[in-house]
């Protein structure tokens, strides 16, 4: 699957959280609960969407492959119960594969364990503090010394 719009899936009561290995975002990304996550993917996701991916990505981290209940996770996160296609949990989930956080097939959610630099496209859009963060985070990073893989391998979630 390929990021995009994937607002429009149906929330399944039960989803099985896999681990989005990327070798290269690990080593030289961000990791959950970061102040560079704080500072800027925060204004990018969205509070709701920021933390399920915190949570989520520990979770990943802990226990690569782990089913979830879908309604505890969204009260956890203070989304509601409801599982429909227009609830909180379901916009959220929709917001992590739509920028890249996570990717999902069915019932399975692949969930990157750490974010890369917010992407240079969307660096206009944060806000004057995030930029002067993203800025002073940039400038601290070593470049990675390899391409990034942007795709989960099939096998890992069975695509």
């Amino acid at each position: 699957m390929q990021p995009g719009r994937h607002n429009n899936l149906e929330t399944p009561a039960m989803l099985t959280v896999v681990a989005w290995p990327d070798p290269v975002i690990e080593a030289h990304g961000h990791k959950p609960g970061s102040a560079y996550v704080e500072a800027t993917w925060l204004g990018v996701l969205g509070p709701s969407t920021t933390l399920c991916w915190q949570r989520l990505s520990r979770l990943a981290t802990v226990r690569p492959e782990t089913a979830i209940d879908t309604t505890d996770l969204a009260v956890s996160l203070g989304l509601g119960e409801s599982l429909s296609r227009n609830a909180p949990i379901s916009r959220t989930l929709g917001r992590m594969v739509d920028f890249g956080t996570a990717m999902r097939s069915g019932d399975i959610l692949a969930v990157r364990r750490a974010l890369p630099d917010v992407p240079e496209r969307m660096v206009g859009r944060l806000s004057y503090t995030a930029r002067l963060a993203h800025e002073q985070w940039a400038r601290l990073a070593p470049p990675p010394t390899s391409a990034r893989q942007t795709t989960a391998p099939s096998t890992e979630i069975g695509l």
